[in-house]
């Protein structure tokens, strides 16, 4: 029995045949695309609102976006490069694949090659060389979760697969 699917900017519904797609929504993709230019964008103004408006020291408000900035780009680096900008399932071909907007461009893996599924706030999509990819989880959870559950195992604890 396929699922009816409902929320159209997450996920689509099958055309012909049984395919489904899952999007990251549009401002993530933005931010994950222009992240330098944001941080600098931030940084100058953090500099730039405290010299003008808390009348610190130059030094200081460098120091101050810093502070800001640097978790940031800690977080970026580290989760940054697990972002797909979309997911596709294919079940009558039993594949997935993974597209992102960087050079990496897009991929197919088999479902067998799918160690689990982690069903939090993103799904991320553990591979069995331990390769991790992320997508943003529609809102029609239950509906998600019976379709993820035909394609590999599905944790939904809050420390699965650590």
């Amino acid at each position: 029995m396929q699922p009816v699917l409902r929320n159209r900017q997450t996920m689509t519904d099958p055309v012909g045949k049984r395919t489904y797609t899952f999007f990251m929504p549009g401002e993530e993709r933005i931010l994950l695309r222009h992240f330098h230019a944001i941080a600098i964008a931030v940084f100058l103004i953090v500099i730039f609102l405290q010299v003008f408006s808390l009348k610190t020291s130059v030094p200081d408000a460098v120091l101050g976006g810093f502070i800001l900035v640097l978790p940031m780009y800690f977080l970026y680096l580290v989760y940054g490069n697990r972002f797909a900008e979309s997911v596709t399932l294919d079940f009558d071909a039993r594949k997935v694949r993974f597209s992102f907007s960087d050079e990496r461009g897009s991929f197919k893996r088999d479902f067998q090659q799918i160690k689990w599924i982690n069903f939090k706030f993103y799904l991320t999509f553990v591979m069995v060389d331990d390769v991790r990819i992320m997508v943003k989880r529609p809102h029609n959870k239950k509906q998600v979760f019976q379709l993820l559950k035909d394609v590999s195992n599905v944790s939904t604890s809050i420390f699965g697969g650590l």
